[in-house]
């Protein structure tokens, strides 16, 4: 249940944001100019859960204006200690984890929380659909939430309270409906230009998220960070980590917590993160995560937001196509490998301006070449751009199914 909201924030938090005096020097600019980025089994039933005991322990008083002096706040820092970082260099490395990553077939719900404001995109996340996606097969939905959004600019970085509890409401049908959630932050596109600036934020923002989960039932899992790229360079993702992660794991020490690479979650990317330490040992709890559009000419084509916007007409599985995907499914295999980690393909899918049969003939082909090598996988996505799920019938598109299920 959620718990009465007081206007003063809890004494932990208190403790916590208390470090925020000092100017930010922990997490400092790459001096190197910013990289080139392109954008690129079975099923596991989950039982229905019991409503999460969701707690909320947020300021409440009002919200700081976004103005220039506002935003300047921003530039104090969390004194956090920051531990030590590993790059894993094989599974022995790793110690067991407290239980499996369950999440084997996923379901992106897109277009909403990640929206300014949810509607804005044409959207909202109903108790309806979340049924419609449990009964379909999936066993997890990730919820991209655009947490900065409704955030203050000044310390302690509150959280509306309104939207945290619209977040809750999602959690709660979505674990009712059986599913497990994935809370991501999403386009926090401030963090990717002003990355030195933007740290203590961001930071605030993970701790009220963890402390607000930390009763979750475990098929509940935080995803750091979508997508990070622009500013953003690989050493500053890694210095984001290393501090993230003891804020989760003071409230939250064994939920899975999700870590991708830069460019935009590219395959190339996995390489470069280093893992970070929990009480100085190996976090037994993280997940690896990448996405998949290849190719981004056949995926992307017509998409209004591209720069340049991608020619239509892009058709594909010419023996380039295959050999792109047998690198790219290579790349993953041998991370595995290396490192131990459960894997997990937090986004793929085709811009519905391409052909129904086309679309799923790659999302097929795609997903199979996932459970092959016993990746996790989460489609992208329910009813956006890259829609699975007509809303206006209320039926899956002809295909759909087939691509995420059949043989």
């Amino acid at each position: 249940m959620i718990k009465p909201i007081g206007h003063i924030i809890a004494v932990a938090s208190l403790a916590f944001f208390a470090a925020c005096e000092r100017t930010e020097t922990a997490l400092t600019e790459d001096p190197e100019a910013p990289q080139q980025q392109t954008e690129p089994q079975q099923q596991t039933e989950i039982a229905p859960q019991q409503e999460p005991a969701i707690k909320i322990e947020v300021d409440t008083s009002e919200r700081q204006q976004d103005t220039p002096d506002a935003r300047t706040a921003t530039t104090t820092a969390l004194d956090t200690q920051v531990p030590q970082t590993t790059t894993i260099r094989n599974s022995a490395q790793l110690q067991a984890p407290s239980a499996p990553f369950q999440v084997r077939r996923c379901m992106n719900m897109g277009n909403a929380l990640e929206a300014p404001n949810e509607g804005d995109w044409g959207y909202r996340i109903t108790a309806q659909d979340l049924r419609s996606v449990a009964a379909a097969g999936f066993d997890t939905v990730r919820i991209p939430i655009r947490w900065d959004a409704h955030t203050a600019h000044r310390a302690p970085y509150s959280i509306d309270a309104p939207f945290m509890a619209r977040v809750n409401t999602v959690v709660r049908d979505a674990q009712s409906a059986g599913l497990g959630v994935i809370i991501d932050v999403h386009h926090y596109e401030d963090l990717m230009a002003r990355p030195t600036r933007e740290q203590a934020r961001f930071l605030a923002i993970w701790d009220q998220i963890a402390r607000n989960f930390a009763d979750a039932p475990d098929t509940v899992y935080f995803e750091v960070l979508n997508e990070p790229t622009l500013q953003l360079s690989n050493a500053q993702v890694n210095g984001l980590y290393a501090k993230v992660l003891p804020i989760i794991r003071a409230t939250n020490p064994t939920r899975k917590v999700i870590l991708g690479g830069n460019s935009w979650n590219s395959i190339e990317s996995l390489d470069e993160v280093r893992w970070p330490l929990n009480a100085n040992k190996k976090d037994a709890n993280l997940v690896a995560t990448f996405h998949d559009y290849g190719p981004h000419a056949f995926t992307h084509q017509g998409a209004e937001w591209s720069e340049p916007v991608l020619p239509l007409g892009r058709r594909w599985g010419g023996p380039a196509d295959m050999d792109e995907l047998a690198d790219t499914y290579q790349r993953a295999r041998d991370f595995k490998a290396k490192t131990g980690l459960p894997i997990f393909v937090g986004e793929f899918g085709v811009i519905d301006k391409v052909p129904t049969a086309e679309r799923f003939a790659w999302t097929k082909i795609r997903r199979k070449t996932m459970e092959a090598h016993g990746f996790s996988w989460c489609a992208w996505d329910f009813s956006g751009a890259f829609k699975s799920y007509d809303l206006s019938t209320r039926r899956w598109f002809p295909g759909a199914q087939d691509a995420l299920f059949g043989r």
